[in-house]
């Protein structure tokens, strides 16, 4: 079976995709779209298929089995309801909405047309995180240590740095960050989150240029997430503290230190080949249970960011 995909957005991580999809037998892109002719006409003359600048003109007229969505925070407006509408199972990227009201309508769609989603939460597909999740396994984890740190992306030019366009750096970039958090320890209950302003300084900039979340899991389990836009280069990093044992976790390695040694182990795998993968089997074949991060998963990621921004705003504990 030959699988006819369609792309919405095909910026830098649309590519990216597209790159790897043109390596999976049975992948066949068909249409692309994006507001940008500029940049449709560059990928368009990479990877073919028809093109597009308006969505819903190629919903209209191209018969797809699934849909990319690969756009900035700000434009997802009504297009995940209308493919949801439409009945097509579709991939989106990161995150999957600003408002987690319009995301919950969604949702409601998916699971009333039982349809197969993929969220673009590509660091679950790691050999490294499979190799923590292994480790893990039976022991009672106490704390959790989460940062991302960097530089403002665009420097300060783009849709980033406007929290009303990107949710800040917490909803759009420490997102992986987060999400690995409940992968691997559990939901949480509720956040206390504060912010620091004042020495990044570009004319539309109003995002935090630090912030500090403090969280209480579930499962009685403690944990902080870090991040910052006030350096030059990123610094992902994830710990996990358990009786004996600190787990290290970035994105390219894995280290456990014991009392008396250490082991590393490096990522060998192409998370983003492995997450692309395995959605265009599950819409071939119909069985999504190897999908890492469905929407409704993901949704909980949304929330549990939003309620961190809304911590910040309000100086407040938000419980979820």
């Amino acid at each position: 079976m030959t699988v006819k995909v369609g792309f919405i957005g095909v910026g830098g991580i649309a590519n990216a995709h597209l790159a790897h999809l043109a390596k999976i037998k049975g992948a066949d892109v068909i249409a692309l779209c994006d507001v940008k002719e500029e940049r449709l006409k560059s990928s368009h003359g990479k990877y073919g298929g028809k093109a597009y600048t308006d969505y819903r003109e190629m919903l209209d007229k191209e018969e797809l089995d699934c849909i990319y969505i690969c756009v900035p925070p700000f434009a997802h407006q009504d297009i995940e309801l209308d493919i949801a509408q439409r009945g097509i199972p579709f991939f989106i990227e990161k995150p999957i909405h600003l408002y987690a009201e319009k995301a919950e309508k969604v949702e409601k769609i998916i699971k009333k047309k039982n349809l197969i989603t993929s969220v673009g939460y590509l660091l679950r597909y790691m050999d490294i995180v499979k190799k923590a999740i292994e480790v893990l396994r039976e022991k009672s984890i106490a704390l959790v240590l989460g940062r991302y740190f960097g530089g403002v992306p665009g420097a300060g030019k783009g849709w980033y740095s406007i929290k009303e366009k990107s949710g800040g750096q917490i909803v759009e970039q420490a997102t992986h960050i987060v999400d690995l958090m409940r992968y691997l320890v559990g939901e949480v209950n509720s956040v206390y989150a504060q912010g620091f302003y004042g020495l990044n300084r570009f004319e539309t900039y109003n995002v935090e240029d630090a912030s500090i979340a403090m969280l209480r899991f579930g499962n009685g389990v403690i944990g902080s997430l870090v991040s910052t836009w006030l350096l030059w280069s990123y610094y992902p990093l994830l710990e996990i503290i358990t009786k004996g044992l600190k787990l290290q976790l970035s994105l390219s390695s894995l280290k456990l230190s014991f009392p008396n040694k250490e082991e590393k182990f490096r990522e060998e795998g192409d998370p983003m080949l492995v997450e692309d993968r395995i959605f265009i089997e599950a819409v071939k074949s119909g069985d999504p249970s190897k999908i890492e991060s469905d929407y409704s998963d993901a949704l909980r990621t949304l929330k549990l960011t939003l309620a961190i921004n809304e911590s910040i705003e309000k100086g407040k504990m938000i419980k979820l």
